[in-house]
């Protein structure tokens, strides 16, 4: 990409191929992201210290815990990509001088802010890091045996660099041409044989699974007390290079809104079934919503208003009473080798289960 873009070159481009992702929810869109998801959770399982994997966010919390039904349209983001284009408008003819610089510094850039907080061709409401957050992309979470991030680490950067996922900040400007092709082919009934951005992150085992054994405990505080229920998440996250996150998750959200688990050993499935048995007994699923609303973030809190949403919420936490297992542990196949496929018993085409 060695064109200049204006202004507004660019925050079109990044809105067209955002919003025309969001609205295009086809069947074919839904295969697309569990294909994404699939292909994950089987190079997290070729992580010789993975203890399992799971995923929090889009399109998580828009599916049920088997990943089936109609994806909603999420307005929250549509309006976001629209503003992306509105704040551009002051200065749409002007040359975008970031891009000349994200081109030659990149690679070397551990931290955006580093950068472009003191650099007077910044525009506040155009950080290169807004384009950036702008893309689709799919939160998964590897975990890993106590004490071996590191290792853990190391592994899983070498298998996604093997199959070309990555983070939608180690090539913004490829991210954003990967994205506009992928919306473009789905749109037009093809399915892609590129990868969303991944937005990967580390968390031990032991860790998780006290997360998941607190969260009961925690909500019947908040009710007594009347507060917002919060227990924070730290993981290590997969940016420009592997950091751990300056600012807490607040977990309560990620697990009442989207925690789907994969390939969970026995254990830490017993410790998530059980505590959502307790959650779904303590708390009507009216309280569950009004915890989730708290625990969200502001554009999240957006999000959920839509009765879409709400609907898809209740019926996930209708279904953990019994906590059975939902068959998503079982959806990658056993196979040890360093080798990724799909063998699944969906009618998908030999396009769709290549890489």
């Amino acid at each position: 990409m060695s064109e200049d873009y204006t202004i507004r070159g660019m925050t079109e481009k990044v809105e067209k191929a955002s919003t025309t992702f969001e609205r295009t929810n086809t069947e074919l869109k839904r295969k697309y992201l569990i294909w994404n998801i699939d292909v994950f959770n089987q190079i997290a399982r070729l992580v010789s210290v993975s203890k399992g994997s799971f995923g929090t966010g889009y399109p998580f919390y828009a599916l049920d815990e088997n990943l089936e039904g109609k994806l909603p349209v999420i307005e929250e983001q549509i309006r976001y990509n629209r503003q992306l284009v509105r704040d551009g408008e002051p200065v749409q003819k002007s040359i975008w001088k970031c891009k000349s610089c994200l081109e030659r510094n990149y690679a070397d850039m551990p931290d955006l802010k580093r950068i472009c907080k003191p650099c007077p061709n910044v525009i506040p409401e155009l950080k290169p890091r807004k384009f950036i957050n702008r893309l689709p992309d799919i939160d998964m979470w590897l975990v890993c045996e106590d004490g071996k991030v590191e290792k853990a680490q190391q592994e899983l950067t070498r298998l996604l660099d093997k199959y070309k996922m990555n983070t939608s900040d180690k090539a913004p400007f490829t991210s954003i041409d990967n994205v506009s092709e992928i919306a473009q082919m789905i749109k037009n009934g093809k399915f892609p044989k590129i990868f969303l951005p991944i937005d990967s992150h580390i968390i031990e085992y032991s860790k998780i699974k006290r997360l998941l054994e607190q969260v009961p405990d925690e909500l019947q505080c908040a009710k007594q007390a009347h507060s917002r229920p919060y227990l924070p998440i730290w993981p290590k996250s997969y940016r420009k290079e592997w950091q751990y996150d300056d600012e807490a998750y607040n977990f309560i959200y990620d697990y009442l809104s989207a925690f789907t688990d994969f390939n969970f050993p026995q254990e830490l499935k017993s410790s998530l079934d059980e505590s959502r048995k307790r959650v779904v007994s303590e708390n009507t699923p009216e309280e569950l919503y009004e915890f989730l609303m708290q625990s969200a973030t502001s554009a999240n809190f957006r999000r959920f208003q839509s009765l879409e949403l709400e609907d898809i919420f209740m019926h996930r936490i209708s279904t953990w009473k019994d906590a059975k297992d939902t068959g998503l542990s079982s959806r990658v196949n056993n196979d040890s080798g360093d080798g990724i496929s799909r063998k699944e018993n969906r009618n998908d085409s030999d396009e769709e289960r290549s890489l």
